[in-house]
């Protein structure tokens, strides 16, 4: 792992003399967890850096859903908010409720029965604490803790371990990814493991698409990271219908069963995890990711390296809402993110043989939130589909929308409804917004994007060329005092990333004052 976090603190590093090695340590309780009450079963007095977790709780068949039924939170350094916080059996990797499944990687492990382990390196400076939560049932902890302690020395890792736990039933069709994480930097993402229930008989689970990363996107160098397939994030191929279940160190499927649901088809259970020790996965301002769904429920734990104070972006819901079937709207219990600005945005107009990106197209020339445009589609667009007509994506639109971290992606908004693996097609759509400047200045323009992209800055128009792969570029322009329109043209492609259609944007002037993209405003 690439996160400089050794079994002792780091030396002086103009020192000959090796820091003192750590000093063992264990706590061992058993005890129950009594009905809708949180206790505390370790209290660590650091520095130090827990090494390894065990829990067993309640066997299923004397608790149903029992790993569901209990909540572990970990706070370090006397922070009020938890860095972990997720229902135990998701936190070690056990998904849906249930009781166990084998799984054998370098950082979970799980045994029958109801046997949890996991090896994250977790450091902390002053202390921490790891307490549980059970329901209105009550629920029983066997907890082991094997940690390092530093004695007279200081530690000087400043990331502290994160985990949380997310849970969306049902998710959409064609629309909204699934949210795992979004988070400050600077820091590093570990991994994740992510859980189906299948509903929708639309298209295979794993057709909905695979993670999307967007790490940066107001940084220097920002980076767009797009899967394919669903089982394909998990190393497997031809997953999305039949797979048996195995574990591997970074990444499998160790759950995958088909449940006689009494329709005419079975419906998969499945889980996969992914973690990123070989491939790490850094970021300096910020992240968030995303899993390509289609209308299931959905449930994931996702892990990570921080080293400002973690921001959730989850609430925990009721008990009920915990537990497989039961339905929890996206938007019910997510956190408001940070914004860094509002655009509209519009289309998805086809670009077959260019021809959205060579016209200008009507909304180029004047904006009208209400009005609709052809979308230069022929009879074999994927935007006819009665779904994609189903969802108003046979016309070209606006739609406001707010930007994360500087990421934009249009295929929330626009990608086509039909069958296939992340289903795409060959588009152009348009972004814009508004730039205030208290006076005439130069600004500097910082964009990433993949294919191709023209850019307009009030009057001027600048062709930005196309990038196979998702690349950043500074563009100089002028901009005169008060508002001043942006519109960008972003055509799509299949590419290097299987259609991703995002772009990251940043505007400075001169003097290095940031200027925020607002959608409303006259210029």
């Amino acid at each position: 792992m690439n996160l400089n976090l050794p079994t002792t603190p780091h030396p002086d590093p103009v020192s000959t003399t090796p820091p003192p090695p750590p000093t063992p340590d264990r706590v061992s309780i058993p005890g129950p967890l009594p009905a809708n009450q949180r206790t505390t079963h370790a209290q660590l007095d650091g520095p130090g850096c827990i090494q390894h977790i065990w829990v067993v709780l309640t066997r299923p068949e004397r608790l149903p859903f029992a790993s569901r039924k209990a909540i572990i939170r970990i706070y370090f350094d006397d922070e009020p908010v938890p860095y972990v916080e997720a229902p135990v059996g998701d936190f070690f990797g056990v998904m849906h409720g249930l009781g166990w499944y084998p799984i054998d990687t370098h950082y979970l492990s799980a045994k029958a029965w109801i046997g949890y382990n996991c090896y994250f390196p977790m450091p902390f400076a002053r202390s921490a604490r790891i307490e549980f939560e059970a329901g209105p049932e009550g629920n029983h902890a066997y907890l082991q803790v094997d940690w390092h302690r530093y004695p007279g020395q200081t530690l000087q890792e400043p990331r502290r371990f994160c985990a949380r736990w997310r849970r969306e039933m049902p998710t959409q069709s064609y629309g909204e990814e699934y949210l795992m994480l979004d988070a400050d930097g600077p820091g590093q993402l570990l991994g994740f493991v992510y859980g189906v229930r299948l509903l929708d008989d639309t298209d295979r689970w794993s057709h909905g698409g695979a993670e999307n990363i967007y790490i940066d996107g107001e940084g220097e160098h920002p980076a767009f990271l797009r899967g394919i397939g669903g089982e394909d994030t998990f190393g497997s191929g031809y997953g999305g219908a039949l797979h048996p279940p195995e574990t591997h160190h970074y990444a499998a499927m160790p759950y995958y069963v088909h449940d006689d649901v009494g329709e005419a088809r079975p419906a998969q259970r499945l889980v996969g995890y992914r973690f990123f020790e070989k491939d790490t996965l850094p970021f300096q301002q910020s992240i968030h990711m995303r899993f390509g769904c289609m209308a299931n429920d959905i449930c994931s734990t996702t892990y990570w390296y921080q080293e400002d104070p973690v921001r959730p972006f989850f609430t925990m819901p009721d008990w009920p809402q915990l537990l497989p079937g039961v339905v929890l709207p996206r938007g019910t219990h997510d956190l408001a993110l940070p914004e860094s600005g509002e655009w509209w945005l519009c289309g998805p107009f086809a670009n077959h043989d260019g021809q959205a990106m060579a016209a200008t197209l009507p909304p180029e020339t004047a904006f009208n939130p209400e009005a609709t445009y052809d979308g230069l589609h022929g009879p074999e667009s994927s935007w006819l589909t009665e779904g994609s007509r189903q969802q108003g994506r046979d016309s070209a639109r606006w739609h406001r929308r707010t930007a994360h971290h500087g990421f934009l992606d249009f295929n929330h908004l626009f990608r086509p409804w039909g069958r296939g693996v992340g289903k795409t097609d060959t588009g152009a759509a348009l972004a814009r917004c508004i730039l205030h400047a208290p006076t005439d200045t130069e600004a500097t323009l910082y964009l990433a994007w993949d294919d191709a992209l023209v850019l307009r800055v009030n009057d001027d128009l600048y062709d930005l060329g196309q990038n196979y792969a998702f690349r950043s570029r500074s563009q100089p322009v002028q901009l005169r005092a008060g508002a001043n329109t942006i519109l960008l043209k972003l055509s799509n492609e299949t590419g290097s990333n299987h259609g991703g259609w995002a772009f990251a944007f940043r505007a400075e002037a001169a003097d290095g004052t940031v200027l925020t993209p607002r959608a409303d405003g006259e210029a």
